[in-house]
């Protein structure tokens, strides 16, 4: 037993890792001292909540954009603008707040981003009346800041809680919470606010909306206050622990940082301009898909908000699925590949679909392709982390995620336009033309696996080249 120590009935080697607590999960197979903790479901879990409470807020006026537009007496562009508004927010404060968050922790960048929530939900509560639109506004735009606390977190979150194993399907699921949060939106709101023509009924309606989301965002608040917590004790993963043992932060400067990623790293250029297209179009989607929809089917609002529920809930099922999958083959590139050739097939299905105006053959082609669209978000996540390994995963997905607000901005009022000018047929084929070139830019990309060659070294580097942990026979 020499270099070795018995410890609860276990054999630990002095260059591996101890472990002392019970029901604790564990790593195998590292030379750091790694573990990983129950308490990363709770950290996920209330990240989830948080990021549903702002993605509610997102939609919430452009998918009734007609009522929206009747009730306030504003145009179509003013209720559109409250969407484009969080992807032109987002673009212009990212800097500023990743420079902040590398300096508060995890905790107080989540905690800011829900008060910032909650305080544009609860301005809302006030813009009920005809005349407030301008205070509506204000409100968004409080919400569309939130975003940029909250959509860089999902990656830094699972690379400080969770294990090499599940860091897709972590990454995931503090994506999708978003698509979550739009469901729930596209359910409940064309739902409750009906096209009423009595105009003081759609001012009640609205008006309990506004509330019971301002109390939900409170309570989500004062969770994350009392109950979320900053990055654990010990490193989740071997990858973890070499980012963290080579300081490759923010203390050498943001500019630096953003300057090696966007002029040293051709894969993440390309990737960069990959997400934006293809996320582009999911984010345009709950704003375009209003004049798609009911361009052949008039008076269908119910019908629309289930297909955008469809859409949501379906893909985030089946990207969940995906990551998954990718967790335990990772086969990055084929499967970035498939997903996104997937999505120009969907888009013609449903092209197609929407023209033969029979409503209940448009359901399938909805959902799939919210399977494709939603799928990339957590892909095109995981393959940052892997092409611009060890940087600051904050950094390089806030990044990343600039590429869809940003194309989601010119995108979202490019359709809008392309449709009201030459119709639903050209508007179609803009989406299409959008989609088959992120596809082709993926394919072109071969992603250099960073992350996957550090786990390999650490691994090599283990003496003992085996699992940290062995139960000792009887």
């Amino acid at each position: 037993m020499k270099n070795r120590r018995i410890t609860d009935n276990y054999v630990t080697h002095p260059l591996q890792t101890e472990y002392t607590e019970k029901n604790e999960d564990t790593l195998c197979g590292s030379p750091f001292k790694v573990r990983v903790f129950k308490r990363r479901w709770l950290q996920l879990f209330l990240f989830a909540l948080c990021t549903m409470c702002s993605s509610y807020q997102w939609s919430q006026f452009t998918i009734i954009g007609h009522i929206i537009s009747r009730y306030y007496d504003v145009s179509a562009l003013a209720v559109a603008s409250t969407s484009i508004m969080l992807m032109v927010a987002y673009a212009v404060f990212l800097f500023p707040a990743l420079f902040l968050m590398e300096r508060i922790g995890l905790k107080w960048t989540v905690m800011i981003g829900v008060a910032l929530t909650c305080l544009g939900a609860w301005i809302k509560v006030f813009s009920a009346a005809k005349d407030r639109f301008p205070l509506l506004l204000t409100g968004q735009a409080m919400v569309a800041i939130s975003q940029v606390f909250i959509s860089p977190v999902p990656g830094k979150l699972a690379a400080f809680w969770f294990g090499n194993d599940q860091l897709a399907f972590a990454t995931a699921i503090g994506c999708y919470a978003v698509h979550v949060g739009l469901s729930i939106c596209f359910l409940t709101v064309p739902i409750f606010v009906r096209n009423h023509y009595d105009v003081e009924e759609v001012r009640c309606r609205l008006s309990v909306i506004y509330w019971t989301v301002a109390i939900a965002c409170s309570v989500v608040t004062l969770a994350v206050l009392f109950l979320f917590q900053d990055e654990p004790s010990a490193p989740p993963s071997e990858s973890r622990a070499l980012q963290k043992s080579t300081h490759e932060r923010f203390d050498k400067g943001i500019l630096v940082s953003f300057k090696k990623l966007l002029t040293k790293n051709r894969n993440f250029i390309i990737l960069w301009n990959t997400y934006g297209l293809i996320l582009s179009i999911f984010y345009s989607m709950a704003t375009v898909w209003n004049p798609l929809f009911l361009t052949h089917f008039k008076n269908c609002e119910v019908d629309l908000g289930i297909m955008s529920v469809l859409m949501c809930f379906l893909g985030t099922i089946g990207s969940l699925i995906i990551a998954s999958i990718l967790d335990k083959t990772k086969k990055f590139r084929m499967i970035a590949i498939t997903v996104t050739s997937s999505s120009v097939l969907c888009e013609v299905i449903l092209a197609v679909a929407l023209n033969v105006e029979i409503k209940w053959i448009v359901y399938l082609p909805v959902s799939l392709f919210g399977i494709t669209l939603l799928s990339f978000s957590a892909i095109g996540f995981e393959l940052c982390a892997e092409a611009t390994y060890p940087e600051s995963q904050a950094l390089s997905t806030g990044i990343l995620s600039t590429a869809g607000q940003i194309y989601g901005a010119f995108v979202t009022p490019l359709i809008l336009k392309v449709i009201d000018v030459y119709g639903d047929t050209a508007g179609h084929a803009v989406i299409l033309a959008i989609l088959g070139l992120g596809t082709l830019l993926t394919i072109s990309n071969k992603i250099d696996l960073r992350r996957q060659r550090a786990e390999e070294s650490a691994a090599q580097y283990n003496p003992l080249n085996q699992g940290v942990l062995r139960k000792i026979d009887k």
